[in-house]
């Protein structure tokens, strides 16, 4: 028989650590790039968008739950905040996150991970008309989102729930840093709450 070894707390917080901090990251390169532009609409900010969104999504399914989570394949796999830390995070108003929005799991799925039908077929332009929130609704969903995830983490770590490895905790301080960073500017400022 073979038995799936749970994660402990502590291993998941620090793939969220990760994630936070390659979202700061992202969205540091997004408030610093020089936009390049070719021959073509698309400019240089395309792959940070497309980044910074799946990494939202990530976070946004574990701090406020899968939306159909129990058709989600492997939903069982799957950890979150409300399940493996009995801990509900209120939801701040991020932009495009329900069920249509842009940052849908359906959305995301058949225009940034899949050539689906609809994405080849249906668009006029590409990226997909739906993801032109730009870069300011990316930083300001980031910013919200960046903001619950560093409360969560401060409790948790606070509460003395759990130790955090060294590793984790280079990904906190490095965190903590490039927010610290991020807040120079305006529309993330402004989000950060």
């Amino acid at each position: 028989m073979n038995i799936k070894k749970k994660a402990s707390n502590s291993e998941i917080l620090k793939q969220v650590l990760y994630e936070m901090l390659t979202l700061a990251y992202t969205v540091e390169l997004l408030e610093n790039n020089k936009w390049h532009k070719g021959q073509s609409h698309i400019d240089s900010s395309e792959p940070l968008l497309t980044t910074a969104t799946i990494k939202i999504r990530i976070l946004y399914d574990f701090f406020f739950g899968l939306e159909n989570a129990s058709k989600a394949e492997n939903a069982k796999d799957i950890y979150s905040a409300v399940d493996n830390f009995e801990t509900k995070i209120k939801k701040p108003p991020l932009v495009g996150c329900g069920p249509k929005g842009m940052f849908s799991r359906e959305s995301i799925d058949k225009y940034l991970l899949h050539f689906t039908e609809e994405r080849i077929s249906k668009p006029r332009e590409l990226p997909e008309p739906k993801f032109k929130g730009g870069s300011e609704s990316v930083v300001k969903n980031s910013a919200m989102i960046l903001a619950s995830a560093e409360k969560f983490i401060d409790a948790q770590v606070k509460g003395s729930f759990m130790n955090l490895n060294q590793e984790s905790e280079n990904y906190m301080k490095d965190f903590k840093q490039v927010v610290i960073k991020l807040k120079a500017y305006p529309t993330f400022s402004a989000s950060y709450q």
